[in-house]
């Protein structure tokens, strides 16, 4: 996974323990999730018992590939305050397991920029700027480049 996190704003992640943002130049970003010592069953975001066995703490942390495959998309035609329309929305399933809501990034916003089961990566990115002008952060995928 790589990070695209821009300038000298200071950079606040949407939601503390979901990923890795990097502290420095050689450093990667990722995103955190949890596996079981029991079943093997892997969650995103991190849980403490799991959801397959229903066992209490099997589940240890886990540094997700944010390998991906894209699932279903959609591209949104009016956006939230802080957003700008065009954009994509997309589940994407990880090589790891788990199912999760995207936005996605490095294409043109248009559904034909995307296919169905294509090759998706993770990005920390800028999602909108909060309040005081802060850069907030969150995981998004791109298609991988060939």
């Amino acid at each position: 996974m790589t990070t695209n996190v821009p300038g000298p704003k200071k950079a606040v992640p949407l939601q503390q323990g979901l990923f890795h943002i990097p502290a420095s130049p050689g450093d990667t970003g990722y995103l955190i999730g949890s596996k079981c010592s029991n079943c093997g069953y892997v969650a995103f975001p991190r849980r403490v018992v799991c959801a397959s066995c229903v066992k209490d703490d099997t589940m240890k942390e886990l540094r997700l590939s944010g390998k991906a495959r894209l699932d279903r998309f959609t591209v949104a035609h009016q956006a939230p305050a802080g957003m700008t329309a065009p954009y994509i929305q997309a589940y994407v399933q990880l090589e790891e397991g788990p199912m999760l809501y995207t936005l996605v990034t490095g294409v043109e916003q248009k559904a034909e920029a995307l296919q169905l089961d294509q090759p998706m990566e993770a990005v920390i990115e800028k999602i909108r700027e909060d309040e005081q002008g802060n850069d907030l952060i969150a995981w998004k995928f791109r298609p991988v480049k060939r």
